[in-house]
């Protein structure tokens, strides 16, 4: 990167430092991003780095709910995040017909324009980036797609900085976990009490949880687990801890109908995750599970065969990465 480009990479991973909430995140990089690419909105969405499932979601002056799934739909049955891994990791898509690089729809009514950026970065993929310019406005150039191209890993950079930089800390949710039902029109059929909370939670802009407003990580885990002829899952990165979503396909006359468990993230389920996001190596992650098993220093050091000291040194390593001071913290934030 040169010039510009170079400039905006280092200010992203700024922004991505001071950002608190998804919706400053998204508006950070967006303004950041605006200086080389103008844009009229936005959809910024997170991955689940294992499970390729949505995990955090904002937009601005973006596309509606029904749009945002019939396109996601058509990219998962265009392996859109495979062919962007492979090369090049941006795509635009025009408006009115027109010939498009990236999968087989056009952009919705009231956009002439969309440039989509992959946020990948170490052949993983962290989320992606939809910037779309207004109907009548000027169409994306191979020159601003160049420029988005090599701002593409500076976002993936940014947006997983901003989840390692959550420190690992317990849940401060008190909800119990909720089930909710969502059948095949992406509409909640039924729900437990506690899963109407959680919803609007994932979804506070939102002024219903049963009709288009649907959380977008919600539905995400329940249309991958209908794709996926079972079961799918989510882990949710929140200031007040995660939030693990699992979405199982239901056997029943309702074809297409999901439960979705929402509760705090276990620490078994969230381990991989994080150890992902928070860059935790091999070594690291086996001393991280005799940890969890509650095992001291020494048998840790005998099971792995490693001297205590350099036990010692692979948690403090940890430490550093989650944010903790001590064992204790490292336990609790991932009881």
């Amino acid at each position: 990167m040169t010039g510009g480009v170079e400039t905006i990479g280092r200010a992203l991973l700024g922004e991505a430092t001071d950002a608190v909430t998804v919706p400053d995140l998204g508006r950070a990089l967006s303004d950041e991003l605006g200086r080389l690419v103008p844009h009229d909105g936005y959809v910024l969405a997170g991955l689940d780095p294992l499970a390729r499932a949505s995990c955090l979601f904002t937009k601005e002056h973006g596309y509606n709910e029904v749009s945002e799934r019939r396109m996601a739909v058509a990219d998962a049955e265009a392996h859109d995040v495979e062919r962007l891994l492979a090369g090049s990791r941006v795509g635009i898509r025009v408006g009115h017909g027109h010939r498009v690089r990236l999968g087989n729809v056009t952009v919705p009514e009231g956009f002439g324009g969309e440039l989509r950026i992959a946020l990948t970065q170490a052949r993983v993929a962290w989320g992606g980036l939809i910037l779309v310019r207004e109907k009548g406005s000027s169409p994306f150039s191979a020159d601003e797609a160049a420029d988005a191209d090599a701002l593409a890993q500076p976002l993936a950079a940014a947006l997983r900085r901003f989840v390692a930089g959550m420190p690992l800390r317990p849940s401060r949710y008190s909800l119990s976990p909720g089930v909710a039902v969502v059948g095949a029109d992406d509409k909640v059929t039924s729900a437990t009490p506690s899963a109407h909370e959680w919803m609007r939670l994932l979804a506070p802009e939102a002024t219903t949880t049963d009709e288009g407003d649907l959380a977008a990580t919600v539905w995400n885990v329940a249309h991958l687990a209908r794709r996926a002829g079972g079961q799918a899952l989510s882990r949710i990165p929140t200031r007040d801890g995660w939030i693990a979503l699992h979405g199982q396909l239901l056997e029943g006359p309702e074809a297409g109908a999901v439960a979705v468990t929402i509760q705090p993230a276990p620490g078994r389920t969230l381990l991989p995750a994080v150890s992902v996001w928070y860059g935790i190596t091999t070594r690291e992650r086996a001393v991280l599970e005799e940890v969890l098993e509650g095992l001291p220093t020494k048998h840790i050091a005998r099971r792995l065969d490693l001297s205590p000291h350099t036990v010692n040194d692979h948690l403090k390593a940890i430490y550093r990465k989650t944010g903790v001071n001590s064992r204790e913290e490292l336990l609790t934030g991932l009881a």
